[in-house]
């Protein structure tokens, strides 16, 4: 499996643990390793959710029971988070480690003998880890392997810390397809001619209302004849494989009137790249309905523990998650547009995006899920 395939996978099983076991499995494969430990550790290095795929479950309540806590691996892999460390730069003492009841009496036991360790924050008190393993026939792992799954590993970040963060509420879905299900905001995915394949409760009820969009033989279109031009446009756009610096400027995103003149925010982001969601039909395309009428409520406070963004960063994001551009923000908060396309820069980085439809279908997607 190519990892640049894997990377929808990863997403698929936030909130899931047994896709997130699944997922780890992939992992597994691409590093060419035995199995895996993964969890939540606190400050102190104390396993406080623990998982592995590849070894007897067994042996995990084993090694927490009896071998955790005197493991001299885990100080400084809690020091070194962000990137992979092999087991063998975490030993300050080789000789007195090669002689320890934990390689001859478990590791060893286990074909648990090397490993290559991955850790990152999630809040200030607690550390995801992922530890890949091999048996001592397998040998050490090597800069090679860890070049191989370094690219998964932003994606691995994002999609364990949300699962970390949202996983007990989520964890009864089964699948992306029943997220989508939950979120408040009409969504509907299509192909890249527009053909509808689904669409949540709420993309349901939209449709059947008709009062932005409709349905022309099977395709959804805008119900003003005269904005069908644009959005075919914008899609065209929003799946083009166009300079990705181009791309990232372009707000994927158009305002839907009524008959009435209410309006409505229309997002677009490119799902191409991407596994299939959860069971459901391969899409090319989500698309995000918000009401811009209707007083919608955001979480400044949510997006700023999920993302880690500056109340500035997390004031451009509310606003973009509002069906807003960048010219109607710096009129209303009389800012340069240089400034907020620096802003929104720091939000790529941070929410690892790199399109304003991408980040604004993340930001609502954050959004959307209650956490209570």
């Amino acid at each position: 499996m190519e990892t640049a395939d894997f990377i929808g996978r990863i997403y698929e099983s936030i909130g899931d643990a047994a896709a997130l076991a699944e997922t780890v499995k992939g992992i597994v494969q691409i590093s060419r390793s035995r199995g895996a430990q993964f969890g939540l550790l606190d400050r102190a290095g104390t396993w406080i959710q623990a998982n592995v795929v590849g070894f007897d479950p067994a042996a995990l309540e084993l090694y927490l029971k009896n071998y955790a806590s005197e493991d001299p691996r885990v100080p400084y892999f809690l020091q070194s988070t962000g990137q992979f460390i092999f087991c063998r730069q975490a030993i300050r003492d080789p000789a007195t480690f090669e002689r320890s009841a934990l390689v001859n009496e478990f590791l060893n036991r286990n074909e648990a003998r090397f490993a290559m360790f991955v850790g990152f924050p999630v809040g200030p008190n607690h550390t995801v880890s992922l530890s890949l393993m091999r048996s001592r026939l397998d040998g050490q792992y090597d800069e090679h392997e860890a070049r191989r799954v370094a690219p998964l590993l932003p994606h691995i970040k994002r999609a364990l810390s949300l699962h970390i963060r949202i996983g007990n509420l989520e964890s009864r879905l089964t699948s992306l397809d029943a997220l989508v299900d939950r979120l408040a905001a009409p969504v509907l995915l299509i192909e890249r001619s527009g053909a509808l394949l689904y669409a949540n409760s709420a993309g349901q009820q939209a449709l059947r209302e008709a009062k932005y969009l409709v349905l022309r033989g099977g395709r959804v279109q805008p119900r003003n004849v005269k904005q069908q031009r644009q959005f075919a446009d914008m899609l065209a756009a929003a799946l083009s494989d166009g300079p990705s610096a181009l791309a990232a400027q372009e707000n994927f995103a158009m305002r839907l009137l009524d008959s009435e003149g209410h309006g409505a925010a229309l997002l677009v982001n490119s799902l191409r790249g991407q596994a299939g969601l959860g069971g459901m039909p391969r899409a090319d395309a989500v698309l995000f309905l918000i009401p811009t009428d209707e007083k919608t409520t955001i979480s400044a406070l949510r997006l700023q523990i999920l993302f880690g963004l500056t109340p500035a960063e997390t004031r451009l994001a509310e606003y973009l998650a509002l069906g807003k551009n960048l010219t109607e923000i710096a009129e209303y908060f009389h800012l340069s547009r240089d400034t907020l396309k620096s802003q929104l820069r720091s939000l790529f980085g941070k929410t690892r995006t790199s399109r304003q439809g991408e980040l604004v279908a993340l930001l609502l997607s954050s959004i959307s899920v209650p956490l209570a």
